[in-house]
């Protein structure tokens, strides 16, 4: 097939294309936009309100561990984790429990449970289920189950507040809940205060128990170590070090006395008696210089006396006696010098052995002394480790009573005198938002789904021929119990009748007027009937009109523009369902069979019509073997002969998918144009009748959108909606 080029097309000058295929479905939008804040309404309506109360705790525990009691009892730093442990606890079971057991569970949440029998359909089909409900265990796990999701705890961001929050029906029943949650909660606190504390006892209790043990057996060990070494305090140690000392300095002194009288013999030892008795007799001083007095002489005597001068032997006699005494009293010297080395030698090695005597004698004692000084240390640590624990116990004691709990109520709860939920404003808001949402969502999927051909623009694009005209669809108030042929020739400016000529116009403009004409549709009730004698009553009177004009007053005589005389006829050759006999009051009449089956002639087959210019032939009688005859040469020869009498000829085929007989008819006719029902007739049917139509060779001039709301269509949106727009109403006279 060849693409007709729609000038009205919207894909390149619409813009709005897509808001007007979303228009054209617009009772869907406004249900959907209006059911979903309607049931949202009504859930309202229907919900029971709810009041939420809070109350608000502070988590700040107290450090009471003073020294050991950090390792008896550890105190950790407030983290989330240790946070988010506080809400475990008051989310627990045992507050669960206990709000459920005091205030009455299953009226805490306004939920009363149904009795025995009185179940509804579920317990009627499934009996086993209500003895499930029944069930002590279940109805405990479910009053459980309603607390818990009633109960809601949060933990303020970067603080240690707590709020702990509770809804009901009953804003009353609310406010005890969060007190009652809040109030067990701190009694499990201190309940386990309680317990951790007497675990601290029995641990400081017993560990002072051993220690007092141990003390009794270190006393034992170091009175047996006292025993054995042979003193009273058992250290003896100290004192001989001590002793070690005094030695040790003696020797020191000793040993430098014979190093100096040491370092005198060698001294005297290495120079002359004279320098000796110098160096070490101070006191000689006398002498030597009595000694100098003489000496002097002599060399004074030597230089002007001869060496006999009795000066000089006097002289030399003197200062031999006083080198003499001199003599005599080094060595005097010299040996009460080696005198006092041997003593300090003898001293020396006399210290030195008292010295090793001692430390002997002290190694002995510290070996003796070690056992009972380690005995002793650790006499001395368990007694301050026992006083210490006792101390712990007595603190323990007095603040096992004066310890607070490690958490405080900041604010109580109080009834709530407003509701939290439902909150009608948003969730209308909300809803309204997503009608509206899912109303434009529903219109965009509806028009995407929609295959059905609504305008003549679909229907171009569908079957790739041209869209002769949109015939609206008669009310029974506008036909006024007539035909639509009647209506026709009655209204000659109406809307239809304006379609009818834009069909006449469509199919004339090529090669003019075809002498047949065949309509068909592709399925029953889509108006090819109302269109094939629409359109034979619209020729019929153009031509008589025409003939008027013409100063012709035969009926037989043809219009300008017609060769076989003018009039028209129009043949009924659905022979399986029939029209022309219940319109026309034809019933009995001989028509299309009868004549090609040879049992009338071609008079007898035509039956005149109440409108002027138009004749008619019935289908005539039913024929089982209508195919073979409409196959037979009676057919193409009834054709010629009718194209001699009449200027055209309208063949109303069956449907296309209904009877082969519409394919060979439509063969037969100079032209064929498909009916397709407005909004009914889905695209891919008709574009499927119209390619079985062409593969039989039939000439399809063309396709007509036919029983178009005309109302409707104009809002649609469509470009061939301006045919009903008001603005033209001036144009056409009902």
């Amino acid at each position: 097939m060849t693409r007709i080029d729609n000038p009205f097309s919207a894909e390149d000058g619409e813009p709005l294309a897509a808001f007007w295929a979303m228009r054209r479905h617009w009772r869907l939008g406004f249900l959907v936009g209006v059911m979903v804040p309607g049931l949202a309404l009504l859930a309202v309506t229907r919900m029971q309100p709810t009041y939420t109360a809070t109350g608000i705790l502070l988590y700040a525990p107290a450090d009471f561990n003073p020294k050991l009691l950090r390792g008896v009892v550890a105190r950790n730093q407030v983290t989330h984790a240790l946070m988010d442990s506080q809400v475990n606890l008051l989310t627990d079971r045992p507050v669960l429990a206990g709000i459920a057991d005091r205030l009455a569970a299953t009226r805490v949440t306004g939920e009363t449970p149904k009795r025995k029998g009185h179940g509804g359909w579920l317990d009627r089909w499934f009996p086993w289920h209500r003895r499930a409900v029944d069930a002590p265990d279940a109805q405990r796990a479910a009053a459980l189950d309603r607390v818990r999701r009633a109960l809601r705890v949060q933990v303020e961001p970067g603080s240690q507040i707590i709020r702990v929050r509770f809804s009901d029906a009953d804003p009353k029943r609310a406010a005890a809940a969060v007190n009652l949650a809040m109030r067990l909660y701190l009694q499990g606190q201190q309940h386990r205060r309680e317990k951790l504390l007497d675990h601290a006892r029995l641990w400081l209790g017993t560990r002072a128990r051993k220690i007092g043990h141990d003390l009794a057996a270190t006393d034992l060990a170091l009175a047996q170590a006292r025993a054995r070494a042979g003193t009273e305090r058992g250290i003896t140690a100290p004192l001989t070090n001590q002793a070690a000392g005094q030695l040790t300095d003696a020797l020191i002194g000793a040993e430098a006395r014979l190093a100096a009288a040491q370092s005198q013999i060698a001294r005297d030892g290495g120079v002359s008696a004279a320098s000796a008795g110098a160096a070490v007799a101070p006191s000689l001083d006398p002498l030597r210089a009595k000694a100098a007095r003489i000496a002097a002489r002599l060399a004074g005597h030597a230089a002007t006396e001869g060496p006999n001068y009795p000066g000089m032997r006097a002289d030399r006699a003197a200062l031999a006696v006083v080198q003499q005494s001199i003599g005599a009293a080094m060595g005097r010297i010299i040996a009460h010098d080696r005198a006092e080395v041997t003593s300090a030698t003898a001293r020396v090695a006399a210290l030195q052995t008292r010295l090793a005597a001692a430390r002997d004698q002290a190694a002995a004692a510290a070996v003796r002394a070690a056992p009972m000084a380690r005995l002793e240390g650790q006499r001395a640590a368990d007694r301050s480790l026992l006083q210490e624990l006792t101390k712990q116990i007595g603190i323990l004691d007095s603040q096992s009573l004066l310890t607070p709990p490690d958490a405080r109520i900041l604010s109580s709860a109080s009834a709530p005198t407003h509701p939290s939920a439902p909150h009608p404003a948003l969730i209308l808001a909300g809803a309204g938002a997503l009608g509206a949402a899912l109303a434009v969502l529903a219109m965009l999927a509806r028009a995407a789904l929609d295959s059905n051909i609504g305008s003549g623009e679909d229907l171009r694009a569908a079957l790739a021929v041209p869209c002769l005209a949109l015939l609206p669809e008669l009310s029974r108030r506008a036909q006024g119990g007539l035909l639509a042929a009647d209506y026709t020739v009655r209204n000659p400016f109406s809307p239809f009748s304006e379609q009818l000529r834009a069909l006449r116009i469509g199919i004339s403009l090529e090669q003019g007027t075809p002498r047949s004409i065949a309509v068909t549709a592709a399925r029953p009730g889509e108006g090819k009937t109302t269109l094939a004698l629409s359109l034979a009553a619209s020729l019929a009177m153009t031509m008589r009109l025409s003939r008027a004009e013409d100063g012709e007053d035969g009926e037989d005589g043809a219009g300008p523009d017609c060769d076989g005389g003018g009039r028209v006829l129009a043949i009924d050759c659905d022979v399986r369902q029939p029209s022309f006999d219940a319109l026309f009051d034809l019933a009995g009449a001989a028509g299309l069979t009868d004549f090609l089956a040879g049992r009338v002639d071609l008079a007898q087959a035509i039956q005149p019509s109440r409108i002027t210019g138009l004749d008619l032939m019935p289908a005539g009688a039913v024929a089982t073997d209508a195919l073979s005859l409409f196959l037979s040469p009676a057919m193409p020869m009834l054709l010629e002969q009718l194209a001699e009498r009449y200027a055209v000829v309208i063949l109303d085929l069956p449907p296309v998918f209904a009877l082969a007989e519409a394919r060979v008819l439509g063969r037969l006719a100079a032209r064929t144009i498909l009916c397709v029902r407005w909004q009914q007739t889905p695209k891919r049917i008709a574009l499927a009748a119209a390619s079985l139509l062409e593969e039989s060779g039939c000439v399809l001039a063309g396709s007509v959108l036919t029983r178009v709301n005309s109302a409707r269509h104009a809002r649609a949106g469509y470009v061939d909606s301006e045919l009903y727009h008001p603005r033209l109403g001036g144009y056409f006279r009902l």
